[in-house]
């Protein structure tokens, strides 16, 4: 299967479904329904450059296993993602992950503390990455620092890498070396 990017028309329909943007389209009058539902995912899926065959990229995703259709009890038909397509949409909302940072500082640093087994070295050393990446600061290989509220982000790398339940946050008030992490993080 061919990597979709996420800013192909592709990409935007997968994170509009993965966002919770449904779509259903009423079967009673295909030609009417038809039209409706053009402009109605030209404009929810900013798709590029007016596609003269929107229903083409449904069926791509479809045959690719990414959207399913499911045929409601009213007759209409609801367009989801996938297993495949949650995994994608997962993916493009970890490459461009970030931290937001507060304007007033808290004055805690948070401390991501974690023992993940050699059997999941890759995951491991992906999560090392991926801290370094928003900011953090290694202290030793499995206990990093950042000083901004950033538990969620944190859940929801270790929960992509699938070893949430080795990876430990704390709040910490008082911490040894305290000004060399101020001055590390220019606060």
């Amino acid at each position: 299967m061919r990597i979709i990017d996420k800013e192909s028309n592709s990409g935007k329909i997968i994170r509009a479904l993965g966002m919770g943007i449904g779509i259903t389209v009423a079967l009673s009058n295909r030609r009417t329904s038809y039209k409706m539902t053009k402009l109605l995912v030209k404009e929810i899926f900013h798709l590029n450059e007016k596609p003269k065959n929107i229903s083409y990229y449904f069926l791509k995703l479809r045959k690719q296993k990414l959207v399913e259709f499911e045929e409601q009890s009213d007759g209409c038909t609801k367009i989801v993602l996938t297993e495949s397509g949650k995994n994608i949409f997962l993916r493009f909302n970890y490459e461009k992950l970030e931290i937001k940072k507060p304007r007033i500082w808290d004055r805690n640093f948070r401390m991501i503390i974690f023992d993940i087994p050699e059997k999941k070295k890759s995951a491991r050393d992906s999560l090392r990455e991926k801290l370094k990446e928003l900011g953090c600061i290694k202290l030793n290989d499995s206990v990093w620092v950042y000083p901004y509220p950033c538990q969620e982000e944190i859940d929801f790398v270790a929960n992509y890498w699938k070893v949430g339940k080795y990876v430990h946050f704390v709040l910490a008030k008082d911490i040894t070396n305290r000004e060399i992490l101020e001055r590390a993080f220019r606060l």
